[in-house]
């Protein structure tokens, strides 16, 4: 169980939660059938990028949360947990409201493709739209997971840390010789004359 709840599995769900929702937004979202005699294209094919573009843009700001999530410290890893909570509200909302109402979400699209402000003809949704809240629900628990476990994971130390520098630990291995070496020739000591 402690190794489902590390950094480098839940960063893991992030990028699947993500990559759903990537794929989702690339997928025929709404098709829209308009009586021919009224308009050129009887056809309208509505993808998720055109009906819910939060969709994609939330996905970005999760995968980027997750891999530095791997890197992140104390603070971080809360920051990128609110982000991927809100990411996977919003990506859950976009699903939901193109299954809630298709009208309104291909509005837009419908208009500038046939030219009339009225939603004429018929609706017909595809399975994507869930992909997209599920997607939203990975993200979100993600970021539910950050919030429980995140203060057991242990902090990476860096190397320009004050407390990193004191507490790291001269090795005494022929590399570190060789500069004690070049160190006496630089002061102007023969390091060859002392016992080693």
């Amino acid at each position: 169980m402690k190794k489902l709840t590390s950094a480098r599995y839940l960063a893991m769900l992030g990028v699947l939660g993500a990559l759903l929702g990537f794929w989702s937004a690339t997928r025929t979202w709404i098709t829209v059938d308009v009586p021919a005699s009224s308009v050129q294209i009887p056809r309208i094919v509505i993808d998720g990028a055109t009906a819910a573009a939060s969709v994609t843009a939330v996905c970005v700001v999760v995968l980027a949360g997750s891999l530095a999530l791997l890197i992140a410290g104390k603070i971080s890893r809360y920051i990128i947990a609110a982000l991927s909570l809100l990411a996977g509200v919003a990506a859950i909302a976009a699903g939901a409201s193109a299954l809630g109402d298709p009208q309104a979400v291909a509005a837009t699209a419908v208009a500038e493709a046939t030219g009339l402000t009225q939603n004429v003809g018929e609706y017909t949704l595809t399975a994507w739209p869930v992909l997209a809240i599920v997607a939203g629900a990975l993200m979100a628990l993600q970021a539910l997971l950050i919030f429980v476990f995140a203060r057991k994971w242990p902090t990476k130390a860096s190397k320009y840390d004050r407390q990193a520098a004191k507490n790291a630990q001269v090795n005494k291995d022929d590399s570190s010789r060789s500069i004690a070496n070049w160190e006496q020739l630089s002061a102007g000591e023969d390091p060859t004359t002392e016992a080693k």
